[in-house]
């Protein structure tokens, strides 16, 4: 009997060999190959009845109670039903005495062996041999106490004679069985493990894995991308041979010390490509013990840090550099300043802080584009760069707005600002230089402010305003546009800025009025007047240009008062031409540098001469020749478009700018204005004047061009303009500028005493 029982199990061990290529053909124990294991179980009951002995007619016995309670334990409810269903179907086919007993027995292994695992699950029970063996027996010892109480008439004798083979020999076959399953999912285990392990080791991070003399004895392809070297190029290599000169001895011996204390050290290195170039690496090592706790291995994880490198060097340049110029904008300069500011206090010696604006800038963009005004930006910081020292630092805050920090100036303060006075020179004599864009050639001047510090106590943004506010007074002061740093700079900065509001509210309350003053012929003729705006305030009373104009232009707002003189002269054009003495009187409107250039002001002019009616042929633009230099093309374009509806144009102030022949000629202008500067030097200097005016009324005659002189006072003036074939004349001699109600009576009277004449 014990004999058949160790047959039996010996067809416990082709089970298991069945069970190996089972699992091991499949990459996961899926429903499928759970299937599959149920069914090679079942069979394998099965063949262990055909094998079963059979005591008494129709009751075998058999080692199906071992295979399924294994099953159901080892590989779960789906193996052990399908596998118990199996068994179950054959023995109803076998049938006999004993069948209602041997379903009993199937039923009882499988849920014997679910239970079991139920409980080894959650940590109630363990997989040992002492255990199994223990499991076994119980399951055993239940079938044959099942048996006894059978109704079979010696089930005691029977009982007896299996008892010993079943209490014995089949625990041990269940202990065998168990322990074999469990070592083929060990097996397979290990296997996902290691199939794994291969996957991750070819992952985007290089590894290396070295002896325990830093001998390289394996690399990933990772490693290969990053570094340049086969596998066969440094295997059996030291693991020195990545290493650059970058780090000193210190730093290796400092990380091996962390290594071999704490296991691991990771860090950034800078290591060799086979190439020769270094790069930034993120280098993590681990080491690896044997058995006996002594080091065998090290594994080191790379990974390149050149593009994360270069990102947050693009994201720093973002956060501290100027887009356009690649200048340091306002965050760095502002923590330079501070830099600069807490060395000068230490040394006792000045620093000084340089605030450039471009002159006219504006226009640039407003005549060629923003394309062009960036290149010009692009070539004033790449001079600005060629003209400083190692140790200043040139920022762009913005626009055309550019701050120089100059440190270590002197030690006293009257020396440091004469350096920084003849720094400011030498930017502005480079700065001055043609500007050279495609095909233009663009001239600029720079306005410079200095402040001067050496006190860590003073705050930046305070500096950076005191030198702005410089620079404003260097824009409108005479000397050489370079200003420093006055307290009372700020008293009048306010002034401006209350001003500033006070002309907007104006604008909108059209308190801007025109006044007028006369223009006469040679005979004496009153031929119209120019218009000049005054600002009636409601509570400065009236205000001359001298009083608002600057900073109107400043703000931007002197545009809008022309055009409101514009608006309203074209209103006076119109009632005065239904009055039958006043139908050819002219009026002269000067306009604004950046007006003429705005793409809707013909438009705007031409629908102001459509509302009022009046005729465009009386009305006469007034425009300085140096705002016409910027862009001539643009100028010619729409002074053409409004001359052929009739306007007229003088050229203001001629002589005081760049006049040019050459220009003259392109443009369509009917008039030319003396600056009353010439004027009043006749009586003075008398030869340099006279020889200008005569040359200027010489050159209109040959251009078939008028010319009128501004500033007439004196008679003696009249008359030596008279003498240079001047014929035209405006002045106090024949009027001041007044309101329209005063210009009327004025106009009146001189129209009287003319006809008596």
């Amino acid at each position: 009997m014990i004999i058949h029982f160790v047959e039996h199990s010996a067809l416990l061990l082709a089970l298991c060999w069945l069970l190996t290529l089972n699992s091991r053909r499949s990459e996961n124990y899926n429903r499928r190959a759970k299937l599959t294991s149920g069914i090679l179980l079942g069979l394998t009951s099965v063949v262990g009845m055909l094998m079963a002995v059979e005591l008494e007619s129709g009751w075998v016995f058999d080692g199906r109670s071992v295979i399924l309670s294994v099953a159901a334990f080892a590989g779960g409810p789906l193996v052990g039903t399908v596998a118990g269903l199996l068994a179950a179907a054959y023995r109803i086919w076998l049938g006999g005495a004993g069948v209602n007993g041997g379903l009993m027995v199937i039923i009882l292994s499988v849920l014997f062996g679910l239970g079991y695992r139920f409980l080894y699950q959650r940590g109630k029970v363990g997989n040992g041999l002492v255990t199994l063996f223990c499991f076994g027996f119980l399951l055993h010892a239940l079938v044959l106490l099942h048996f006894i109480f059978l109704p079979v008439a010696n089930s005691g004798d029977i009982a007896l004679q299996m008892g010993v083979p079943m209490l014995v020999v089949l625990p041990l076959a269940t202990v065998c069985l168990a322990w074999m399953l469990e070592d083929i999912k060990r097996r397979s285990q290990d296997e996902r493990e290691l199939r794994i392990a291969a996957t991750a080791f070819e992952m985007h991070q290089g590894l290396l894995v070295t002896d325990e003399h830093s001998r390289i004895l394996r690399v990933n392809q990772t490693f290969s991308d990053i570094t340049g070297y086969q596998p066969d190029e440094v295997l059996g290599k030291q693991a020195s041979v990545l290493r650059s000169d970058f780090h000193g001895a210190d730093f290796y011996q400092a990380m091996w010390r962390q290594l071999l204390a704490n296991g691991r050290w990771q860090g950034e290195v800078v290591s060799r490509r086979k190439n020769g170039d270094t790069y930034p690496e993120w280098l993590s090592i681990s080491t690896v013990r044997n058995y006996k706790g002594e080091i065998s291995h090290y594994v080191s994880a790379m990974e390149d840090m050149t593009e994360r490198k270069a990102a947050e060097a693009q994201i720093r340049g973002l956060a501290f550099f100027d887009p356009l110029t690649e200048l340091p904008n306002r965050s760095l300069l502002l923590e330079r300043m501070q830099h600069a500011m807490d060395a000068a206090s230490e040394s006792g010696r000045y620093g000084a802080l340089l605030f450039l604006d471009l002159d006219s800038f504006k226009s640039v963009n407003d005549l060629h584009g923003r394309g062009t005004g960036d290149n010009l930006l692009c070539q004033v910081a790449e001079r600005l760069n060629k003209a400083m020292y190692a140790s200043d630092t040139a920022a762009r805050l913005g626009a055309d707005q550019f701050v120089i920090l100059l440190e270590n100036l002197s030690s006293t303060r009257q020396h440091a600002a004469g350096r920084a006075e003849q720094y400011a020179m030498r930017l502005k004599q480079k700065l001055r230089k043609p500007y050279f864009i495609e095909q233009l050639e663009l001239h600029r001047s720079v306005s410079i402010g200095i402040t001067l510090f050496n006190d860590a106590s003073e705050v930046v943004d305070k500096l950076l305003q005191d030198a702005e506010l410089a620079m404003h007074q260097a824009k409108v002061s005479l000397r050489q546009g370079v200003r420093f740093f006055d307290p009372a700079m700020q008293e009048a900065v306010n002034t401006r800025l209350l001003l500033e509001e006070d002309i907007q509210r104006g604008l909108q309350a059209q308190e801007f009025i025109p006044y007028f003053q006369p223009q006469l012929d040679d005979a004496g003729r009153v031929t119209g007047a120019e218009t000049l705006a005054r600002w009636q305030h409601p509570t400065r009373g009236l205000l001359a240009p001298a009083g608002f104009i600057e900073v109107a232009e400043q703000a931007g707002m002197v545009e809008l008062i022309d055009l409101q003189m514009l608006r309203q002269a074209c209103l006076q054009l119109a009632i005065w031409q239904s009055i039958p003495s006043t139908a050819t009187l002219e009026l002269a409107v000067n306009l604004s540098a950046r007006l003429l250039y705005q793409p809707n002001f013909v438009t705007t002019l031409l629908g102001y001469l459509s509302e009022s009616g009046a005729d465009p042929h009386r009305l006469k633009l007034e425009l300085t020749e140096t705002m016409l230099l910027d862009d001539v093309s643009t100028a010619i374009a729409r002074m053409q478009q409004l001359r052929g509806h009739g306007i007229r144009f003088s050229i203001d102030d001629f002589g005081t700018g760049y006049s040019s022949l050459a220009y003259l000629q392109r443009l369509p202008i009917n008039q030319l204005k003396i600056d009353q500067s010439f004027v009043r030097e006749l009586s003075e200097s008398g030869g340099s004047s006279k020889a200008i005016i005569k040359a200027i009324c010489a050159l209109a005659d040959s251009l078939q061009l008028e010319v009128i002189a501004e500033g007439v006072e004196t008679n003696q003036q009249r008359l030596q303009l008279l003498a240079l074939n001047c014929k035209h004349f405006q002045g106090y001699l024949f009027g001041r500028p007044m309101p329209l109600a005063e210009f009327e009576r004025w106009l009146e009277e001189t129209l009287t005493a003319s006809q008596a004449n």
